[in-house]
C-alpha cells in the first residue's frame, strides 16, 4: 500500500445511528457520540463518548472490537468508541510516520468540527506498538505542554494493554526472511512479504529510535507524564504468562510471549556516568560529577504495572478480562489524584497474586525470584560518537576486589545488540530479594560495581576512563599489553529511594568515555609536524 493510501486509510471511522441515544447522555445525542452536559475538553472524556483504541503491530483495527464490544458492555456505548487503523507491514513506513497519520486521521474524526479542530479531550486504550504511535504524536507536538493548544493537554486518561514501550524481543526476529513469511503482508501488491523494517527497527530492544523518543517525552528537562493538571493518568496491564502450543516457540525470559514485563511501563529513570577526562555531569550542588541519577517521578508517572492473571500479549485484547474491564472503566472517571489513588490501589490489590508469579518465574537456580528489572546502555566517547565494541558487567558484593577473582560471578544479563548500531544494548537482570533489599535495614550492606572494557579496534587510538577528577586515565583495552577492566563504585545507585535497581521498570544508562590517539602524552602517531632542517 503507498503512503497516500495509508494515510487515507489510517483511521475507520465508526458513527452511530442517526438519532441514536447514547448510555448516559439522558436522551437523544447532540452530534456524533456527543453528551449535551460535558465540555469538548473534559477530565473525563468518555462521557461524552471521546475513546479511541489503537492497535499494534502486523494487527488491525478489528483486533480491538472485543474491546470495543466489552467496554460497551460496561456501560460505555459502541458508537462513542473510535478504533484506530494503521499500517505496519510496509517497509518504507516509519512509527515517525505513523505518529503523524494519526494526527492526520485524529483531525478528521467525528467530534471535529472542521478538519484543523483541536479543542477537544479524549481517552486512549493503546496495544503494543500502538504505545509508541501515540507517544511519537505527543513528543511530536509543535507546542509546549503549558500551552493550552499543546496534544498532551488532549490526552487525559491513557490505558496501556502490554504496549511496547521499550520494544519487543521479537522485533529482531520479524525483520528476517523467515519473520516475512510468517508476519509479512500476504496482500498481492508492492508490499508483498513486507515486514515492516522501518517499524521493527524502531520495536528493537535497545534501538535509537525508542532511546531517543524516551529523552523527549520521559528523561528529558521537563517530562510529559507528571503530576501537573496538564498530564494524563496513566495505567498499565500486562498478561503474566506467554503463548502456549506453536506459539510458545517465540516465548522468551520475563515476557508475555511478545514484550517483556520490565519495558512496559512509563516510570523510566536514567543514569549517567562520565568517565571523560572533563566530566560535563552535576551533581546537586552543581559541581562536577562522575554519576548521577534522575529523581522518581512523583504522582502519576509512578503508576506501576498490573499484572492480568492467565493473560499473553494476544489474550489481553482477544479475551478482555472482565475485571480489567471494569477497572478501565473506573479508571476513565478518574480526575483528581485522590481519586486516582484510590484506584490505584484497587488495581494493585487486584493484580497482586498474578505479580507474585512474574516474580517466581525470574527464579533460575539460586538466582532472582524478586523480578525482572530492564536496562538499556548506550555508550559514547567524548566527541558523542558511539562505542560499538565494549563488555559491561554488573556486579554485587562486599568488596570490589572481589571481581578480581575469575570464580566470583558477575549479575547475570541477558543481553542485547541494537543490529543497527552496537553502541546500544539492552540488558535484562533477574533481580533477587538480596539485590533489592541491599544496604536497607533490613538488608545486607553490599557494594554495587560496574566494570568496563571497550575497544576502537586499532594501535593508533584507544578508550580511556578518568575515574576521579585529579588523576590519569585507565586504559579500557585490554590487549597484549595488558589491562584490566575499569571499575566505577556505585554503592550509592544501591539503596533507597536512589536505587538502581527496581522491580518492573526500564532505567536507560548512559556511559561516557574518553577516545584518545596513542601514544598517551606525548607527540601520537596520527598527527605529526615534520621537523626543522631535515636534509
Amino acid at each position: 500500500m503507498g503512503l497516500a493510501n495509508f494515510l487515507g486509510a489510517a483511521w475507520r471511522r465508526m458513527f452511530p445511528k442517526k438519532g441514536e441515544s447514547q448510555p448516559g447522555d439522558g436522551g437523544s445525542a447532540v452530534g456524533p457520540g456527543a453528551n449535551p452536559g460535558v465540555s469538548t475538553t473534559s477530565t473525563t472524556p468518555t462521557a461524552a463518548g471521546r475513546t479511541l483504541l489503537i492497535h499494534g503491530y502486523s494487527a488491525s483495527g478489528k483486533d480491538l472490537e472485543p474491546w470495543r464490544d466489552a467496554l460497551a458492555k460496561a456501560g460505555i456505548g459502541t458508537s462513542e468508541i473510535e478504533v484506530g487503523n494503521y499500517v505496519t507491514l510496509n517497509n518504507e513506513v516509519t512509527i515517525k510516520d505513523l505518529g503523524e497519520a494519526f494526527d492526520r486521521a485524529l483531525r478528521l474524526t467525528q467530534w471535529s468540527t472542521g478538519s484543523k479542530d483541536d479543542a477537544w479531550t479524549f481517552d486512549a486504550i493503546v496495544h503494543s506498538t500502538g504505545m509508541l504511535v501515540l507517544r511519537q504524536w505527543l513528543a511530536s507536538d509543535p507546542f509546549p505542554k503549558n500551552d493550552p493548544r499543546s496534544r498532551i493537554q488532549r490526552l487525559k486518561h491513557l490505558v496501556g494493554l502490554a504496549p511496547a514501550t521499550f520494544g519487543s524481543p521479537q522485533a529482531r526476529e520479524g525483520r528476517s526472511w523467515l519473520g516475512a513469511l510468517v508476519k509479512g503482508n500476504k496482500h498481492l501488491g508492492p508490499d508483498f512479504l513486507n515486514a515492516g523494517d522501518q517499524v521493527l527497527d524502531g520495536l528493537e530492544l535497545g534501538s535509537r529510535y525508542t532511546w531517543e523518543l524516551a529523552h523527549k517525552d520521559m528523561v528529558c528537562g521537563s517530562p510529559l507524564y507528571d503530576e501537573s493538571p496538564n498530564s494524563p493518568y496513566v495505567a498499565v496491564f500486562i498478561g503474566n504468562t506467554g503463548y502456549e502450543g506453536v506459539d510458545a516457540l517465540a516465548n522468551s525470559p520475563g515476557a508475555d510471549g511478545t514484550v517483556r514485563w520490565a519495558g512496559c511501563a512509563l516510570n523510566t529513570r536514567k543514569v549517567s556516568v562520565d568517565f571523560r577526562r572533563e566530566p560535563k555531569l552535576k551533581d546537586a550542588a552543581g559541581n562536577p560529577a562522575r554519576c548521577n541519577i534522575t529523581p522518581w517521578e512523583s504522582g502519576r508517572l509512578g503508576a506501576p504495572v498490573i499484572a492480568v492473571e492467565g493473560k499473553n500479549h494476544g489474550t489481553i485484547v482477544q479475551d478482555p478480562d472482565p475485571s480489567v474491564v471494569d477497572l478501565v472503566r473506573q479508571f476513565f472517571t478518574v480526575s483528581d489524584e485522590t481519586a486516582y489513588a484510590a484506584w490505584e490501589k484497587d488495581a494493585l490489590a487486584f493484580g497482586a497474586n498474578a505479580l507474585s508469579k512474574m516474580n517466581e518465574d525470574s527464579r533460575d537456580g539460586g538466582l532472582g525470584g524478586a523480578g525482572w528489572q530492564q536496562l538499556v546502555v548506550h555508550v559514547v566517547d567524548d566527541h558523542g560518537d558511539g562505542v560499538n565494541d565494549y563488555n559491561l558487567q554488573l556486579y554485587l558484593g562486599d568488596s570490589l576486589d572481589q571481581s578480581d577473582v575469575a570464580s566470583f560471578r558477575p549479575v547475570p544479563l541477558i543481553v542485547d545488540t541494537y543490529s543497527r548500531d552496537a553502541s546500544y544494548r539492552c540488558f535484562y537482570i533477574r533481580l533477587s530479594d538480596e539485590m533489592l533489599t541491599a544496604n536497607t535495614l533490613g538488608g545486607k550492606q553490599k557494594k554495587l560495581w560496574l566494570e568496563l572494557i571497550a575497544s576502537s579496534g586499532s594501535t593508533l587510538v584507544e578508550y580511556e576512563a578518568y575515574t576521579d577528577m585529579n588523576g590519569d586515565p585507565q586504559r579500557l583495552t585490554i590487549d597484549h599489553l595488558g589491562g584490566e577492566p575499569v571499575k566505577l563504585d556505585i554503592t550509592n545507585l544501591a539503596q533507597g529511594d536512589q536505587t538502581l535497581l527496581f522491580p518492573y521498570t526500564t532505567t536507560l544508562l548512559e556511559i561516557f568515555v574518553e577516545r584518545e590517539p596513542l601514544p598517551l602524552n606525548a607527540v601520537s602517531q596520527l598527527f605529526t609536524f615534520l621537523g626543522f632542517g631535515q636534509a
